[in-house]
């Protein structure tokens, strides 16, 4: 079985795909369902070692360590703008952050009791990536991939992807679209492969949206082909019809998280 992804498959070196974007990422982006991580946790149960893997500017990282206080937690990425950022970010100096690929991890084999992947599984070469999961988490040690979606088909989120989808050559708003349960299922000596949903509310004024799309992959390329002007003139004709009377956007999300126990 092989897996692709169209959108992926436009970069390169996965280690420059965020340069430049950090600040804005790390400001800018959602936080996930805290009943989400909750449950998430329960379910792992007792944790010594938890890897955050594609961790970015550490939003997930940063969310798990005081839940799993004593707990040994690592944020691994590729990009080395992110990491600067997540570094700094980690006011408790108590999260290790290590610069390596999905695809060579670099940690022990059966050293994890939980690995996570939170908004990133979509640009790993992810057989690679299952193959380095099954290596370094125990026996029974769980992996859970994580996404914050906007709901589709809400206002708000379709004005968004019209924008990109018109201004962003290549870009379809399907380009992280995998079946994570069937590829987790499919995968030997997994077992317990559970989808949490969780819906909420997202408000925010358009500033704060702006900087949001910004930090995207997608803004950078959109901007690259035509000019920011020109992109913050469309979404200002995009969601200006869209703002409540106070002038904010509110823009449903889920938080889903899909979790197997590994060997």
């Amino acid at each position: 079985m092989t897996f692709s992804h169209i959108w992926s498959d436009r970069w390169s070196d996965p280690r420059v795909i965020f340069d430049g974007l950090s600040d804005d990422y790390d400001r800018y982006r959602p936080r996930y369902a805290q009943a989400s991580l909750d449950r998430m946790l329960k379910r792992v149960g007792a944790t010594n070692c938890v890897l955050d893997l594609g961790c970015g500017t550490g939003i997930l990282t940063r969310a798990l360590k005081p839940m799993v206080r004593d707990a040994l937690v690592i944020g691994a990425d590729p990009g080395g703008d992110m990491l600067d950022e997540a570094a700094r970010s980690d006011t408790t100096n108590t999260i290790v952050w290590l610069n390596c690929r999905a695809e060579q991890l670099a940690v022990a084999d059966d050293s994890l009791d939980l690995m996570t992947a939170a908004q990133a599984a979509h640009w790993f070469d992810r057989p690679a990536f299952y193959e380095e999961s099954r290596r370094t988490l125990r026996p029974g040690g769980t992996m859970a991939i994580l996404y914050n979606n906007r709901v589709r088909g809400e206002p708000v989120a379709e004005a968004h992807e019209a924008v990109l989808e018109a201004t962003t050559p290549g870009y379809t708003r399907e380009y992280r679209d995998f079946d994570v349960v069937m590829e987790l299922s499919c995968l030997p000596g997994t077992s317990d492969v559970l989808v949490d949903r969780e819906v909420w509310d997202w408000v925010m004024t358009f500033e704060d949206f702006i900087g949001y799309v910004r930090s995207t992959s997608h803004y950078k390329v959109a901007c690259a082909s035509s000019s920011e002007e020109n992109m913050l003139i469309a979404y200002a004709n995009a969601l200006g019809p869209l703002a409540q009377e106070d002038g904010t956007l509110h823009v449903p999300y889920e938080t889903i998280v899909t979790s197997a126990r590994f060997g």
